[in-house]
């Protein structure tokens, strides 16, 4: 059964409960993902990967974002930082010294991530409910 969509229409972020006009993408007030478009456009799903990373690096995560982070970012860390180390032991040219910093890059950033979204979720208490 098609759903038709009436003028003036509203649809409410889920994130921080604003009203939005039904066909907007992302919310006009926070910029979570709100409209079906945002996970179809390439750019747009950037944008709404983006939204989750930097909600959970500035706020308290909820319990499955925390494991997402950590599901996404733990098997990239330890295969880059496994590289690092390969490398830095086998070292040949200046191909593995630029692979090794570009290991080492990727080791730091994913292990900041995982460091951030963690802090924050044991140390900031939660919200009240009500």
């Amino acid at each position: 059964m098609r759903r038709t969509v009436r003028a003036g229409e509203t649809l409410t972020c889920p994130s921080c409960l604003t009203v939005n006009q039904h066909s907007a993408g992302f919310c006009k007030e926070c910029g979570a993902p709100i409209g079906a478009v945002s996970t179809l456009d390439p750019m747009q799903t950037i944008q709404s990967e983006g939204f989750l990373f930097r909600k959970a690096v500035t706020g308290r995560p909820k319990p499955i974002v925390l494991l997402g982070i950590w599901i996404l970012n733990l098997p990239a860390f330890a295969v880059s930082l496994g590289v690092a180390i390969y490398l830095l032991l086998n070292k040949r040219g200046w191909a593995d010294f630029i692979f090794f910093w570009g290991a080492v890059a990727i080791s730091f950033i994913t292990f900041v991530i995982l460091y951030k979204v963690t802090r924050n979720y044991l140390t900031i208490p939660r919200k009240p409910e009500g």
